[in-house]
């Protein structure tokens, strides 16, 4: 696609209709699933034509990796938004090295990943990746390795302030990440159950309990 300077109108016009295709596609894939999308559907719900979309996105792949980063902008730092001041700058918590720092960051993970669109987006991705494996891929890269690698640099972050050894904070990522998934998550995604936040609040600070004395006994 043309790049056009910041100051070009038609720079505008083309991030407005960028938009538009994002804003579009994101409705069809979590309504519809990434299957049964196709281009000429979101064409016609973004108004523009399908050509358009080609000029932004490569293929339909592209189009659901955008979809994927637009459903965890508001709560998760995307790639090259993840060094440490950015970080800091962006969660609160990640400059509190305390239980209650690793409560707050259970609790805004638990409210993103328990929010309907990450659902949505969790079910598209399980109903078609075995179809199409470059999704599956996608999602774990760009979705389920982002999570871990914040929470691995936060509680790396945690270690050295307090100065203990963790030997694995990638996979100390992993295990507070399970930890605060453990049966609420199938739960909440099957409609077995609703979570308010008092259950929320709940469950991170339990897990960060747990956590905090895994972290303190340097058994990670």
């Amino acid at each position: 696609m043309k790049q056009w300077s910041e100051n070009n109108p038609k720079a505008a016009l083309m991030e407005q209709k960028r938009t538009a295709i994002v804003a579009a596609a994101r409705q069809s894939f979590l309504d519809s699933g990434y299957s049964q999308t196709s281009m000429d559907g979101i064409a016609e719900l973004a108004e523009v034509s399908v050509k358009t979309i080609y000029r932004h996105f490569e293929n339909k792949d592209e189009l659901f990796s955008a979809v994927m980063q637009a459903v965890c902008r508001d709560h998760e730092a995307i790639p090259g938004e993840r060094s440490m001041a950015s970080l800091t700058l962006r969660y609160p918590w990640f400059d509190d090295p305390s239980v209650q720092g690793l409560t707050a960051a259970g609790k805004e993970y638990l409210d993103h990943v328990l929010s309907e669109e990450q659902l949505s987006l969790y079910r598209v991705v399980t109903r078609d990746a075995h179809r199409f494996p470059e999704l599956g891929r996608r999602y774990q890269a760009e979705v389920v390795d982002g999570r871990t690698e914040i929470f691995e640099k936060y509680i790396s972050r945690s270690a050295r302030m307090n100065r203990w050894k963790i030997n694995g904070p990638r996979n100390a990522g992993s295990v507070f990440e399970a930890l605060l998934r453990a049966g609420l998550f199938e739960e909440v995604l099957h409609g077995i159950k609703t979570v308010e936040e008092k259950g929320v609040i709940a469950r991170a600070r339990s897990v960060a309990n747990v956590m905090w004395k895994l972290m303190q006994t340097e058994v990670l």
